[in-house]
């Protein structure tokens, strides 16, 4: 004999509450999960190194006190060249000081990483940038490998040509204009 017709909506009526009893015990965990998952987003793109500067005064100190040669190698141990690239990338007075000393020490694929961190920076820091090339040695960032716009975008090429032509530092002035002739050639 078929159960009584109520019965059978009682069945239905507990299949269809039981999405909703599910959506309803969701819903607070989703209310507490998105802000949380707010606070590790914002985390995440926080600066990992608050006392930057410092770590880049640091590496100067070392540079002064070992040598360049010693000071890449332990950079190299202590996966501590993302330090001088940060310096770099934000633009630290440092950083102009940093890469000259540090540069002829570097191992191939850390120069080319200082290559590209530069050349990223270039449109943000010119003057940094610029001050931290040398003209001259093959060993040392030049600035025609900075200025280059292959591989960059278009909208990169016009940031960086406003900027460096913004940079009015007599010292830098030569280097400036072996830019500008490189970002736009």
């Amino acid at each position: 004999m078929p159960p009584p017709l109520f019965a059978r909506h009682g069945t239905n009526r507990l299949e269809e509450d039981l999405p909703l009893r599910f959506l309803r015990a969701l819903v607070p965990m989703l209310s507490a999960c998105v802000p949380v998952g707010m606070c590790l987003f914002a985390l995440q793109h926080a600066p990992l190194h608050p006392h930057q500067p410092e770590r880049a005064a640091h590496i100067l100190t070392m540079v002064e006190h070992d040598g360049a040669a010693q000071t890449a190698q332990t950079l190299s141990r202590h996966k501590g060249w993302g330090d001088v690239q940060h310096a770099v990338a934000s633009g630290q007075p440092a950083a102009a000081r940093l890469v000259p000393a540090l540069l002829p020490a570097a191992d191939s694929h850390t120069t080319h990483t200082l290559y590209k961190t530069m050349q990223s920076a270039l449109p943000a820091h010119p003057a940094i940038v610029l001050a931290a090339t040398k003209q001259g040695g093959p060993m040392q960032a030049d600035v025609q490998a900075v200025c280059s716009p292959a591989g960059m975008s278009r909208t990169w090429r016009q940031q960086a040509r406003q900027a460096v032509a913004h940079v009015h530092d007599v010292h830098l002035s030569e280097r400036v204009q072996r830019c500008l002739n490189r970002l736009s050639g």
